[in-house]
């Protein structure tokens, strides 16, 4: 790990995880299983999950429905969707750049859709459309050499000898090995009879469908690696309600040793159900903004302490991608290099749960250091234009695009020539109708008027506010480039909902793309869009031009031209720019308390 001041702070805690009862199961339900072991048990299990009352649920909105009860969480007081294929915020209201994903890929068994394998809830989630377009029907899998990744899942070539004649897999995350095992271990029990495609990576099949020998010692691996939790309990339970069937493998975990492990020549007798045995809860970067689930984001300039909360077990923390170490609630950092340079932080929590030694999710920070003497545009405030009145008198500022259907905003780390698109930077942070935060990936677009009254949209980014380019249409495709001396003309109207029309010469408008979250030209419809333009860097109200020398929460202090400031205060520059309060600049500055009291401060 690269040499930085570390400060360890002694706080521990631990949490034992909550024990989840399976009241559920009806008498008698698994009475079947009972003696048996091998392939008569698995024929029993077999019968036991798909009952004569099996109930279907429609594949589509009604799919949508059941995951309002199957696949919802909690997070910061909004109820989002469960997805185990993504960190992506995305509330239950819409299901925007989500698709229904089956988990066993359902063109192994025909994509038949009035089939009750194509519509089982046990297969079936909510997932994000990338990751979704990257795993496609690739078998399950350990990858050694990663192609695609986000902060979940991978795809890539697998680990020698596994994998079958697969050169590329689909991984999932630790902490959901054991939901996907279960999974397919139901599928190839319930559904084997299906007419499954001849001879896949993971399976054989002749009249049945068989699990290869490789296939099944992963799963079991996976099954002990990640054991069953209160999220899946919670799920099967949903589940049954609604289709009147369970998943046995849910209920009793060891049924996998008794049918294909070392168990399989012992006669299998129902019991107690296995409790949840729950991860520690995941680690949080305190006072930083989340952007995704376990994903943070913030601000920094000189060294300071990063605290990370945890509820339980040991906490271990990585520094710019090194070494994970063991420490208390804090890492010391060191001060920003430059501004705009950034700072990784990643930090998990462990502790032995049941004979198993158990991680939570990893959560994320990524810091980007800001001068606070510099325009930072990625914390200004930003006002949405609806009409040609509101648009034109600011063609010379700064304006933001965003998907309309869901307020993501435009990217400009794209249009080069392998890049023939402007990426989904992401969600921006907003205050009633106002944007007042961006991503640092969040491209700033100036309109450039022409002599003919059309426009050329030139990209900066946030940060230093260089020019990447003005937009240029390919010529196929839907593809745009950026580039530094030429653009293709755009007329700016806008519709009675108040979004952007972006129509360039040649007639293909600019428009967000739902199912490949991206920015680009389309001759045809797809997402509308708006804009936002620059309002301000803070609003600093006129009550705070009025003096205040002295407050019940301390004193504001000048030395020369450094100011000193009682917690909880905040100086700013005339303008509305947030400042250090060392080594001012001759001006006038403002300090202003977080109850709203504020001193106007000079430096000669």
């Amino acid at each position: 790990m690269k040499s930085t001041v570390i400060s360890i702070l002694l706080f521990s805690s631990f949490l034992l995880s909550p024990i989840v009862s399976k009241a559920g199961i009806p008498e008698g339900y698994y009475d079947t299983l009972s003696g048996k072991s091998g392939d008569e048990l698995k024929a029993a299990v077999k019968s036991a999950a798909h009952p004569a009352d099996y109930t279907r649920v429609d594949y589509g909105n009604s799919t949508w429905e059941a995951f309002e009860k199957t696949d919802t969480r909690v997070i910061n007081g909004m109820t989002i969707w469960w997805d185990m294929y993504s960190n992506t915020l995305v509330p239950v209201e819409t299901h925007d750049g989500l698709n229904i994903e089956h988990s066993v890929a359902n063109s192994w068994f025909g994509a038949k859709a009035a089939k009750d394998a194509y519509a089982d809830l046990f297969h079936l989630n909510p997932s994000n459309e990338s990751a979704n377009n990257q795993k496609g029907s690739l078998p399950l899998g350990e990858v050694v050499t990663v192609s695609w990744q986000n902060e979940l899942v991978k795809t890539g070539a697998p680990k020698s000898g596994t994998a079958g004649s697969a050169t590329k897999v689909f991984e999932p995350a630790d902490e959901y090995k054991g939901d996907f095992a279960r999974a397919y271990l139901y599928i190839f029990t319930v559904y084997d009879e299906e007419n499954w495609k001849t001879d896949q990576a993971m399976y054989s099949y002749s009249t049945t469908a068989s699990l290869e020998p490789w296939a099944i010692d992963m799963l079991i691996r996976w099954a002990k690696q990640d054991p069953v939790d209160s999220k899946e309990i919670r799920r099967n339970e949903e589940i049954f309600l609604i289709q009147k069937n369970r998943n046995p493998f849910i209920d009793y975990p060891d049924l996998i040793e008794y049918i294909w492990g070392s168990r399989k020549n012992e006669k299998f007798i129902p019991g107690e159900c296995a409790p949840a045995i729950d991860r520690p809860a995941d680690p949080v970067f305190k006072g930083r903004k989340l952007t995704g689930v376990n994903t943070y984001t913030g601000r920094w300039w000189g060294s300071e302490l990063v605290e990370v909360s945890h509820q339980d077990g040991d906490l271990w923390i990585s520094l710019n991608g090194g070494d994970w170490q063991q420490y208390g609630p804090g890492i010391e950092i060191p001060s920003a290099m430059q501004h705009g340079s950034t700072l990784s932080l990643a930090a998990y929590t462990e502790c032995d749960r049941d004979g198993l030694t158990l991680r939570s999710s990893t959560a994320r920070l990524t810091l980007t250091g800001r001068d606070p003497q510099l325009d930072d545009y990625t914390e200004a405030r930003w006002i949405k234009v609806g009409s040609d009145n509101e648009f034109t008198p600011y063609v010379s500022s700064y304006f933001i695009l965003q998907a309309r259907d869901n307020g993501h905003v435009m990217g400009w780390q794209g249009g080069s020539s392998s890049s023939s698109f402007q990426p989904d930077a992401g969600k921006v942070t907003t205050e009633g109708d106002d944007v007042c935060g961006l991503p640092v990936e969040a491209a700033i677009i100036k309109f450039n008027r022409s002599e003919n009254g059309k426009y050329l949209l030139e990209v900066f980014d946030p940060l230093y506010q260089n020019s990447k380019g003005y937009w240029n249409v390919g010529g196929s495709g839907n593809k745009n480039t950026l580039k530094s001396n030429t653009g293709t003309l755009a007329d700016v109207k806008f519709d009675e909902d108040g979004s952007a029309i972006i129509t360039f010469d040649g007639g293909k408008m600019l428009q967000y793309n739902k199912t490949q979250p991206r920015f680009t030209n389309y001759a045809g419809t797809q997402s509308g869009v708006t804009l936002s333009r620059f309002a301000n860097f803070i609003d600093i109200p006129s009550s705070a031009l009025s003096p205040e020398t002295g407050t019940d929460e301390g004193c504001v202090a000048i030395d020369g031209h450094d100011v000193y400031l009682p917690q909880g205060w905040t100086i700013f520059s005339i303008n509305g720019r947030i400042s250090s309060g060392r080594n001012l600049e001759p001006g006038i500055y403002i300090a202003r308390s977080g109850k709203g009291k504020a001193v106007k401060i000079l430096i000669r």
